[in-house]
């Protein structure tokens, strides 16, 4: 590393054990600036994971060479881990508070299609699988970059498979969430939900507020001046079910350059404004109901999968309750004992220290949310979506959690004694001192999940 010269550090993954610096390559007649990205997998903790997310991606930025992707450069080995080494871009990330008209936002879009149009005509075809406002750079004259490629995939043969979600909650199309096929159009929900951030200016992390109970994006009421045209365009790009929305980049990028982004207002302004969405509880006759459209009309919920608060026993759970959390997201130390919640739409939501035993939670989304301290015991969650969820310090014995996608949750001091793990997805998941007595872990992916102090099933302490 003597051969770059620290600048500064530019961002710090703890958990992850990864550190991008600015650094000044000094070997050079004339010092050039560049970004190193360091990889410590010697780190206690550290992603394994991460690393292979960095092999991935030298070995796909080797082969590309386009303007608006910062150059592989260098990759080199350290006393505690691996540095990557690429070309400096002096531009902020989109995830950065910035001002932007529609206008200007539209010419951002166009730079990211035109970066998408180039991946896609590679010969196998390039999916990057982690659009975002943290992922693309723009500089003062409104050209976009696209960086971290972490995520990326080939697209060999006539699909790409996904085994495991990779994305990121809220950008990640509906296919990757639920390891179905990918496609260029694939890449276009996630840049469609990063130009919806910037329209109503939401942050990341708040993106699930925008997403309704149907799985679409609730938006327009929060940007009455944009032009309908581009309103629609926005909405097929993404359209939860893969078939309706464009193509590919060429296709939307062709459509969308003729359309004007304001209506007939004299002002380019944009109004941002806070969100906060108004999800009507559904109540209907149960023998009328047999399935519920969630992703057009190719893919249905079995009315099986899905419960409504019609049949929530009213001496059981708090009607209020249950309707605040639908509503607001927000429950903490909430009575929702036995709440009949299948299939519900929770993404980020709050629910610290909330009494939950016996909920039912089949197949519900609970992406990002934040579930820490709470009462989880004989609480149903079968095939529920916890991605990245946070319980640490939650009690969940005898929980079912068969089938349940877990991947990089935090679960750290939890008890999951006689818990049903059997084909959980557990990878990367943080497990540290959990407590594991007698639960099932049959057929459960365990791969880079972190077990020390843990209570394995036998009774054994995990080194």
């Amino acid at each position: 590393m003597s051969r770059y010269q620290i600048i500064r550090e530019l961002g710090r993954n703890h958990e992850g054990g990864r550190i991008t610096y600015l650094a000044t390559d000094t070997h050079l007649d004339s010092p050039q600036q560049v970004v190193i990205k360091e990889f410590r997998f010697a780190t206690s903790g550290a992603d394994w994971s991460g690393f292979k997310a960095y092999q991935r991606e030298i070995e796909i930025l080797r082969e590309l060479k386009h303007p608006r992707i910062p150059h592989y450069l260098d990759s080199f080995e350290t006393k505690s881990g691996f540095c990557l080494v690429q070309e400096y871009k002096n531009a902020l990330s989109l995830a950065v508070r910035r001002s932007f008209t529609p206008e200007d936002i539209k010419k951002i879009a166009i730079s990211v299609l035109e970066i998408l149009v180039y991946l896609q005509k590679r010969t196998p075809p390039v999916i990057h699988r982690d659009i975002k406002p943290e992922n693309i750079l723009v500089d003062k004259e409104l050209n976009a970059y696209l960086v971290d490629f972490g995520f990326a995939r080939i697209r060999s043969g006539e699909l790409a498979l996904s085994s495991v979600a990779a994305g990121t909650p809220g950008f990640m199309p509906p296919e990757e969430q639920f390891c179905r096929p990918l496609t260029e159009a694939s890449d276009l929900y996630s840049l469609g939900a990063t130009i919806i951030c910037l329209l109503t200016g939401t942050r990341s992390l708040d993106i699930g507020n925008l997403i309704d109970d149907n799985y679409r994006f609730d938006f327009k009421k929060l940007v009455p001046k944009l032009n309908p045209g581009f309103i629609t365009w926005l909405e097929k790009m993404v359209e939860p079910n893969v078939k309706q929305r464009y193509r590919n980049a060429a296709v939307a990028f062709a459509a969308l350059q003729p359309i004007q982004v304001v209506g007939n207002s004299s002002s380019l302004e944009m109004l941002f404004r806070a969100i906060k969405p108004k999800i009507k509880v559904l109540v209907v006759g149960l023998a009328t109901l047999a399935f519920i459209p969630i992703f057009g009309r190719n893919w249905l919920i079995p009315r099986d999968k899905i419960t409504l608060i019609a049949e929530t026993p009213t001496n059981n759970v708090k009607q209020d309750n249950v309707k605040q959390l639908l509503e607001t997201r927000r429950c903490p130390g909430c009575y929702l004992r036995g709440a009949m919640l299948g299939g519900a739409v929770l993404w980020s939501a709050y629910l610290d220290n909330a009494d939950l035993s016996s909920a039912k939670l089949r197949s519900a989304n609970l992406w990002a949310a934040h579930i820490e301290g709470a009462n989880l015991n004989g609480v149903d969650l079968m095939s529920a979506s916890l991605l990245g969820a946070s319980l640490q310090g939650s009690s969940l014995s005898n929980a079912d959690l068969e089938n349940a996608n877990l991947k990089r949750a935090n679960l750290r001091n939890a008890d999951l004694q006689r818990a049903n793990l059997e084909n959980a997805n557990l990878e990367g998941a943080f497990l540290e001192n959990a407590n594991l007595k007698d639960a099932n872990l049959k057929d459960a992916n365990l791969t880079n999940a972190r077990l020390k102090g843990a209570i394995m099933p036998d009774g054994s302490k995990h080194p």
